[in-house]
C-alpha cells in the first residue's frame, strides 16, 4: 500500500472530485442560495447593534 499502488489513481480521483464540485456549483437549484449569499454584504442590518454601557473593553476605571 504505497504510492506505487495508488499513485496512478490519484489524478483520476482528483478529476472526478473537480467535476462533481463543478456540477454541484452550477446546478440551477442552488442559484437562489448563491444569489442571496452574494447580496448579503449589500443588505441593511435588521436591528441596531446592542451597546452595553457596562462593557468597557475589559478596562477598569480608576
Amino acid at each position: 500500500m504505497s504510492y506505487e499502488v495508488y499513485g496512478p489513481y490519484i489524478p483520476v480521483v482528483m478529476l472526478i472530485t473537480f467535476l462533481a464540485l463543478f456540477a454541484w456549483v452550477l446546478n440551477p437549484k442552488n442559484k437562489d442560495k448563491y444569489d442571496e449569499a452574494a447580496n448579503m454584504p449589500l443588505q441593511e442590518p435588521d436591528d441596531e447593534p446592542v451597546v452595553n454601557s457596562e462593557i468597557n473593553n475589559g478596562r477598569k476605571d480608576k
